[in-house]
């Protein structure tokens, strides 16, 4: 697109003369890519004075894209009031959808696992394939926990499938395969990706002792510190390009959040030291350098004399870095890592917690905000991962009102997650471990001698 479409001159002339462009790193600014991704990258979206959403579109042609940037402006012209209007009573309010946890759930999804599932080719029937890590996780669980052979089936089956999508030739895993058999792997490599599917082949390796889920753990351990890690300093870089190979060597940190929780538990599965301590210092140089006290982690780790501040303020962030720090105390057995995570989670608590929500939202609010962005969004997978947060904090803490939150969450998307189909994955999982306590395999919470007012 850049070097097609948005460098042709008729493109860049009612672009300027009708527009004030504004370019948005989706990366850098999840929250934005939250509230105005519209199925594909790049999205471009014409908003209104106010920021909201009037149209937008994915990739098109010069043309085609100079005749939708025309025929927008030319309908705001005529009929901007309408739109607007429009527009704002579109604006959703959100109510706790449930009183209590679906503890269905577990049940539910096992269904539609088995009956979204490509029995010839392993994965779920989507017109391509993706390495849908909480749906393998939770058929995992199954197969070994409760002994169900259909969701080993399902498990082994796919875990093939997604070893497809391993570059032999470079290392690392591919974000998609274009086709249901797993051929024409695609999409770039990135460090978000790799850290999930690593959690998922160290379930398998642990719990199904799948002896080449072992193997291929080992294989991209090597390629994450071989090539998407500073090991001059510390830290893990953010993605590799297709077909370039171009690595993208920004460090955000829930990403780099989750690749440490992932690197503690391979380290430990390993029996290698070295990974756990370049594990244990990419979370205090990269991830704990951007924590201000009362004030949460930043989204990016940046360089001294970097010209914009960091995003802060972001749910994510906060919940991906206090798991990290669950697991660091697990494998350290060091306090102030568990004192931490309480307090993060205490951060998002007093920031973001919606209380007629029953959930948290995905960012903290300002009265600055414009747009989309004065509008709250409460994403359910984020909020799933944080009931499990909360809950692991209460197993730490003794403290039984991070369970009673976790337990609300549940309730608050105990409908919602059924539309999700086997995208709901995540809150079957965090119903498994909140209500019947079934832990990850290898977590150590013991409980800590130490005790922190919440709010």
């Amino acid at each position: 697109m850049d070097a097609g479409t948005f460098s042709d001159p008729a493109v860049i002339d009612v672009a300027n003369q009708r527009y004030v462009p504004i370019r948005v790193d989706a990366d850098r600014r999840p929250d934005v890519n939250e509230r105005y991704y519209l199925g594909g990258w790049p999205t471009t979206s014409a908003l209104t004075p106010d920021g909201d959403v009037l149209q937008g579109t994915t990739h098109l042609e010069p043309q085609e894209m100079a005749d939708f940037l025309d025929h927008t402006a030319d309908a705001w012209r005529d009929r901007g009031q309408e739109l607007r209007a429009r527009v704002r009573a579109a604006r959703q309010i959100r109510s706790r959808s449930g009183s209590a946890a679906d503890l269905a759930s577990i049940d539910r999804l096992r269904s539609t696992l088995l009956a979204a599932f490509d029995p010839e080719y392993g994965g779920f029937n989507f017109p391509f394939k993706l390495a849908q890590t909480p749906a393998i996780r939770f058929a995992i669980a199954r197969a070994s926990e409760d002994s169900d052979d259909e969701m080993r089936r399902v498990a082994e089956k796919t875990l093939l499938g997604v070893d497809k999508l391993w570059d032999d030739d470079r290392g690392g895993f591919y974000r998609y395969a274009a086709n249901p058999d797993w051929s024409s792997p695609g999409g770039e490599k990135t460090l978000e990706d790799n850290a999930a599917i690593l959690e998922v082949l160290l379930d398998a390796s642990i719990q199904l002792k799948l002896e080449h889920c072992e193997r291929r753990a080992a294989d991209l351990v090597r390629w994450v510190t071989g090539f998407m890690a500073d090991r001059t300093g510390s830290g893990f870089f953010n993605s590799c390009a297709a077909g370039s190979h171009v690595v993208d060597v920004a460090m955000y940190v829930d990403s780099n959040a989750g690749m440490v929780s992932a690197c503690l538990r391979a380290a430990s599965y390993f029996d290698d030291p070295w990974l756990r301590d370049f594990a244990l210092k990419s979370l205090e140089d990269v991830i704990l350098s951007g924590y201000v006290p009362g004030g949460g982690v930043a989204h990016e780790h940046l360089k001294p004399g970097s010209a914009n501040p960091a995003t802060r303020g972001l749910l994510g962030d906060q919940v991906r870095t206090a798991s990290a720090l669950i697991w660091a105390h697990g494998a350290t057995g060091r306090l102030p890592y568990s004192m931490l995570a309480v307090e993060l989670a205490q951060f998002a608590i007093r920031t973001m917690w919606d209380e007629a929500a029953g959930c948290f939202r995905d960012r903290g609010q300002s009265g600055e905000d414009r747009g989309l962005l004065a509008e709250p969004v409460w994403p359910m997978t984020l909020n799933c991962e944080a009931a499990v947060v909360l809950d692991r904090l209460a197993s730490l803490t003794g403290d039984s009102a991070y369970h009673d939150r976790a337990m609300a969450i549940l309730c608050a998307f105990a409908q919602e997650y059924r539309e999700y189909e086997v995208f709901g994955a995540p809150y079957a999982l965090a119903v498994r471990e909140v209500t019947e306590q079934r832990r990850v395999p290898a977590l150590n919470l013991s409980r800590v001698e130490w005790h922190l007012e919440h709010d």
